[in-house]
């Protein structure tokens, strides 16, 4: 089996929108390109922490076929609110009309290592439409000291021309439960 980098270079833009009723408002962009051999870069913001910023490179590989896969890891720099440094890994992968990705991420705190944590943000879904998708995504976080925060939930996502707008449910059906809507686009 071979990996290969992108044969064209690629940019996106992800705005997403934490909405919840116990917690303020929070925007997280996300910008991200990826080269013509495979150099990854990122940029957020709000992401790690309220007020931070962070940047990321890697190198992406992938294969194309029945089963189609893209395998970026990453090492990342964290500043503002937090600081540190961060490694991460993000998969993602589709056959036929269903699809996985996941994003994992150890970042580690300049100031105090009972900051640091570890982070997953995974998704499954199917897309039934050309226009449309739907699935379910789990976010986990583990702390230094060993404290787990887990949400589950359901994701729709529309698609028009080039713009994908996902709807996140997390915690639906209880008193904790939050949104998070992205208006997303790639070049």
């Amino acid at each position: 089996m071979q990996l290969n980098t992108t044969a064209q270079s690629k940019s996106g833009i992800e705005n997403y929108n934490f909405l919840s009723t116990k917690e303020p408002y929070v925007w997280m962009p996300v910008i991200h390109h990826v080269s013509k051999k495979g150099i990854y870069t990122e940029l957020r913001y709000n992401y790690e922490e309220l007020k931070t910023a962070s940047v990321y490179a890697g190198k992406s590989f992938d294969k194309k076929g029945k089963l189609e896969y893209t395998i970026t890891p990453m090492l990342g720099l964290v500043f503002g609110n937090f600081n540190g440094g961060s490694i991460a890994l993000n998969i993602e992968a589709t056959h036929k009309k269903t699809f996985v990705s996941m994003q994992t991420q150890y970042t580690i705190s300049n100031d105090n290592v009972k900051n640091n944590f570890f982070f997953n943000w995974t998704e499954l879904g199917y897309q039934p439409l050309k226009w449309l998708y739907a699935g379910v995504s789990t976010q986990q976080t583990i702390q230094y000291s060993g404290n787990v925060q887990s949400e589950y939930g359901m994701l729709t996502g529309f698609i028009i021309k080039k713009i994908t707008i996902p709807v996140y449910a997390f915690s639906p059906f209880s008193k904790n439960q939050n949104f998070i809507i992205g208006i997303n686009t790639e070049w």
